[in-house]
């Protein structure tokens, strides 16, 4: 009888503490692990809106290209002389060569060709690239760009889908596959023919995905409405899939939630996958009036992004010393409880070991990595642990004297009393809010919190506070970091644009002048043809570390493309303007950027072309100054280089 009761109490000794101190540490492990997911998904809304914003800008620079070539004035000229008296040759090899210099400049595109209504080729661009004999009458081959553009309306597009009747170029020494983009040439109300400009697609899915993986872990889906993969390498999650293959036949599992909504989000074992679907044809493209073309059954395209998804296993496997913290915790209170077992005439020791425990158990309260509080029906502070004591920089004389409320801030106090009066009425409630300590550090906190009623009423309320600062710190990084060029460290186009508008907007209401600057590398393409692309990227963070120091604190400098920069510079005339791009003028000239070369020191001098414009009140865009200030750095090339022209409003 002896015997099994011992076996009782060592049962017990073993099961009640496990229970014990599991309870008390799964809801601080598992709001931990939760915190950390949330994190995961907002990562990939993040990465997702990156994506998704590379993919459309290249779609709508490549559509705009295109029409802007077919409404140029020499286009159509020349398109004329072929439908009728014909054209003087020099004046088609000067067309093919300005042509083929425009294509070379965008590493995008790999050819650009002419073909009139009867479905000849006309033009071709680049000229080194040899017309395929299958393709002299496009109206016969197997084209499904011409025989959609020749029903097109002027400023009508139509896009070849990527991944179907698959073509294949070799550019600049590789072999890449395009996708065709054609448009109409209408000139005096009369169909002319029609362009058709070739987009290497690698060179698009490459920039979408180098956008996309800012994490090493994260895996990017871009596949058609039927499934054809899209990208041009493999995700890290399908290494063997190819361009062109049936993602919706090998990925059946996570192809078929894709197809049931048009955005979200859905875990795959332990990895998290956000998509959604872009329609390129009904997106809202600055500059086109026309609409955008392609077949049917491929769109909308279907763009996602993966993470792994935090885990019991990678938490405990990332955050060793909590494994250890267990095992310690378990491995003391089952010791305790077997020691208590067998030694029934130690009863006093035992008392003053669990007097530890329960110590022990109080400091885990009182230094929890997350604070907890309780508050009476008025707000008053009750109980409060050391944690979010020292958060706040309080003492505990507050108990029982200060109202929880006059530490939370004033845009967060609606949140908070929504969430404290669910509490009252004996409900969960929930808010985010912001903490001011006595000294004025602020701190972003989830506070969770029940309340205790008795007999229908309320008695009082705990509360669970969570630290989630350096969430948002991460998420406003994230939102910088897409607003930043990588290279330089200056802002992008999107910033531009977007800072535009709002110190346009404060020059017209106080109205004071505000210019704008273009600027271009001269000869950058030398440099990197010579020199190599490290070579042009070290000039290129040179170069805008020289203007930097010469720009206020107000002035914005920005990359607006590969050797491109702008320069907004608010409370600005003109004259002014022009005098700061000659002190930039100046300092580029004289500046040296030091490089290896093939293991030798070579020094590279740069010079820069400038366009410098006012902009005018009436401008409620930076479009028609941008284009100002391109044609006086166009210009300032034509005349030689590392000069500044000025255009006037």
């Amino acid at each position: 009888m002896t015997q099994q009761r011992l076996y009782v109490r060592l049962l017990m000794a073993v099961t009640l503490p496990l229970i014990l101190v599991t309870a008390t540490l799964w809801p601080v492990l598992h709001v931990h692990l939760e915190t950390r997911q949330e994190s995961i998904r907002a990562e990939t809304r993040a990465i997702m809106q990156v994506g998704k914003d590379t993919l459309l800008r290249d779609i709508k620079e490549t559509l705009s290209y295109a029409l802007a070539v077919a409404e140029m004035p020499i286009i159509k000229a020349h398109m004329i002389g072929e439908n009728g008296e014909g054209v003087d040759s020099s004046t088609s090899a000067q067309l093919t060569g300005f042509l083929a210099t425009l294509i070379e400049h965008y590493p995008r595109y790999t050819k650009l060709i002419l073909i009139d209504n009867q479905g000849s080729e006309v033009l071709r661009a680049p000229v080194g690239i040899t017309s395929d004999p299958r393709f002299d009458d496009y109206s016969h081959a197997s084209t499904d760009y011409f025989k959609a553009a020749s029903q097109l309306s002027a400023r009508d597009l139509y896009i070849s889908p990527p991944g179907r009747n698959l073509q294949y170029e070799l550019f600049s020494g590789e072999v890449v596959p395009v996708v065709n983009v054609a448009t109409p040439i209408f000139e005096q109300g009369e169909r002319q023919g029609m362009v058709l400009l070739s987009l290497n697609w690698q060179h698009l899915t490459e920039a979408v995905q180098q956008a996309m993986l800012i994490d090493p872990d994260a895996g990017v889906l871009l596949a058609d409405a039927q499934g054809g993969w899209l990208l041009t390498e493999g995700s890290q999650r399908l290494p063997m899939i190819r361009f062109g293959d049936n993602y919706a036949r090998l990925a059946a599992e996570p192809w078929q939630p894709v197809t049931e909504q048009d955005e979200g989000a859905f875990t795959l074992g332990n990895h998290l996958l956000r998509f959604q679907r872009l329609d390129i044809r009904s997106e809202a493209y600055e500059g086109l009036t026309g609409r955008i073309f392609s077949q049917d059954d491929t769109l909308p395209w279907v763009l996602g992004v993966s993470l792994p998804t935090p885990t019991w296993k990678s938490l405990l496997q990332d955050e060793a010393i909590v494994v250890w913290f267990l095992l310690l915790t378990y491995s003391t209170a089952v010791a305790l409880g077997i020691y208590w077992s067998i030694s029934r005439h130690q009863q006093r020791k035992l008392r003053r070991e669990a007097q530890q425990q329960a110590t022990e158990v109080s400091n885990l309260y009182e230094n929890a990595p997350c604070g907890y509080h309780s508050l009476n029906a008025d707000g008053v502070i009750l109980k409060m642990n050391q944690t979010e004591l020292d958060w706040l920089g309080l003492t505990r004389n507050v108990v029982g004297k200060r109202s929880y409320r006059d530490f939370i801030s004033p845009d967060s106090l609606p949140d908070f009393d929504a969430a404290f009066q669910d509490v009252q009425a004996g409900r969960q409630g929930e808010a985010e809010c912001t903490l001011i300590a006595t000294d004025g550090h602020e701190r972003q906190v989830v506070i969770q919190g029940v309340g205790y009623l008795e007999n229908d009423r309320f008695k009082y309320s705990n509360a669970t506070v969570f630290d989630i600062t350096e969430r948002k710190q991460l998420e406003e990084k994230l939102r910088a970091q897409a607003m930043t060029d990588p290279l330089t460290g200056v802002y992008n186009r999107r910033y531009l644009q977007s800072q535009a508008s709002v110190e346009m907007s404060r020059a017209s209401r106080h109205q004071t002048p505000i210019s704008l600057i273009a600027i271009d590398i001269d000869h950058f393409k030398h440099i990197n043809d010579e020199y190599g692309h490290d070579a042009g990227d070290e000039v290129l963070k040179r170069f805008t570390s020289v203007i930097q120091g010469l720009l206020r604190q107000e002035d914005l400098l920005c990359r607006v493309g590969g050797e491109e920069f702008a320069i907004l510079l608010p409370d600005t005339p003109l004259d002014k303007a022009w005098q700061v791009a000659e002190r930039i003028r100046v300092a580029v000239e004289q500046t040296q950027v030091p490089i290896e070369h093939d293991d030798v020191p070579v020094t590279i001098a740069i010079t820069a072309s400038f366009g410098v414009t006012h902009i005018a009140n009436g401008e409620k865009t930076l479009k028609a100054a941008i284009k100002r200030a391109d044609s006086g750095l166009y210009e300032a090339k034509d005349a030689g280089r590392n000069r500044i022209v000025l255009q006037e409003t």
